[in-house]
């Protein structure tokens, strides 16, 4: 333990983070941010790691259209809970599809867990 971080390099640390926030904002606006992190890290040395998805919607919405999406999409059946407002489905996941179901016009915010990773105590 001989180095010690600057001032300097910490501040880099801090500014390189706040950049990486502020683009997870913007490009991910829907999702978790600790999830896209996890997501990143997770994708260096698995190819389409399983998370289970907790997707909230708005109401009102074509559930069996959705349904059916879904399933065409993943290959996995979805569960809806709260008056068809959540939607909670486990599937392999990359950067592309979570970007592709955040600009869902009908998507309020994802969180999501990775597989096996002591159940939902991410949500």
């Amino acid at each position: 333990m001989s180095t010690t971080a600057t001032t300097a390099e910490i501040q880099e640390v801090v500014d390189k983070f706040n950049t990486l926030d502020n683009a997870l904002k913007t490009v991910f606006p829907k999702v978790d941010p600790r999830m896209v992190v996890g997501l990143i890290i997770r994708e260096k040395t698995e190819k389409r790691p399983i998370y289970t998805l907790e997707t909230v919607i708005k109401p009102g919405q074509k559930i069996d259209s959705i349904r059916n999406d879904i399933l065409n999409v993943t290959g996995m059946a979805p569960g809806f809970y709260l008056q068809n407002t959540k939607i909670i489905v486990t599937h392999a996941l990359d950067l592309e599809l979570l970007k592709r179901i955040n600009d869902l016009d009908y998507v309020v915010s994802i969180k999501g867990s990775p597989y096996g990773a002591g159940g939902s105590s991410d949500f």
